[in-house]
């Protein structure tokens, strides 16, 4: 039986949400006992510790619960026919797999579907708000910014289709380049997802800042800076 020297890990950041994946050389750890791997946008993967040869240390950080979960297994867990399962062990929910790179691609497209799925349910419960994580909401709301681009119903008055997002700790900016248009969605309480459903499109105007209000309330959409 031939084994194979190399394996795929497909991980979600635990900071942007992303799906990433990596190459694992058996190799690699022939000189040193550590391979460590990040994000496109910084944050850390997974770190990989290999303990007397044939057992390996897994350090994972979760996007669920916020904390890093370790897993030990064997080495022909990692470069074995069979593939290697990372979970949230508060959620029971799977964060990433290691194995062959197409049984890792297919299992990871679940993995995208669960979250949104997740973040949807918690838009309807009724669970506190000060126990939602902001980032479940602003995660949903790049998700429903993504769709409105792909619909083109998310643009400038001026004629602008292309706007920049900029996160920051508390709200979501879009901002239009070509006449400095802003539209403000806050991210500290998740009715505003509720609201963001209820519109149709969103369309910044010149000179004005855009704030979502809610369209049952016959609130504007659009006040002066």
């Amino acid at each position: 039986m031939i084994v194979s020297a190399v394996a795929t890990v497909g991980i979600q950041c635990s900071k942007c949400g992303e799906l990433q994946f990596r190459t694992l050389s058996a190799f690699a750890f022939s000189h040193f006992n550590q391979e460590s791997y990040s994000c496109v946008c910084g944050a850390p993967l997974l770190t990989i510790t290999s303990i007397e040869r044939s057992n390996f240390s897994i350090e994972y950080p979760c996007i669920y619960c916020g904390e890093s979960h370790y897993l030990l297994t064997k080495r022909n867990h990692i470069w074995g026919e069979d593939i290697l399962e990372l979970v949230c062990n508060d959620k029971d929910l799977p964060i990433g797999y290691i194995g062959h790179h197409h049984e890792v691609a297919n299992s990871c497209q679940e993995i995208k579907k669960n979250f949104v799925k997740l973040a949807s349910q918690l838009v309807n419960d009724g669970e506190n708000e000060s126990e939602f994580d902001n980032f479940f909401i602003v995660y949903a709301i790049m998700e429903k910014i993504s769709k409105m681009v792909e619909r083109g119903q998310l643009e400038c008055r001026c004629g602008n289709k292309n706007l920049s997002v900029e996160i920051l700790s508390d709200k979501i900016e879009l901002v239009c380049q070509a006449c400095y248009a802003v539209g403000t969605i806050y991210t500290d309480n998740k009715e505003i997802l509720r609201i963001i459903d209820s519109m149709g499109s969103i369309f910044l105007e010149d000179n004005m800042t855009w704030y979502p209000k809610d369209p049952l309330k016959g609130q504007n959409l659009v006040k002066n800076k």
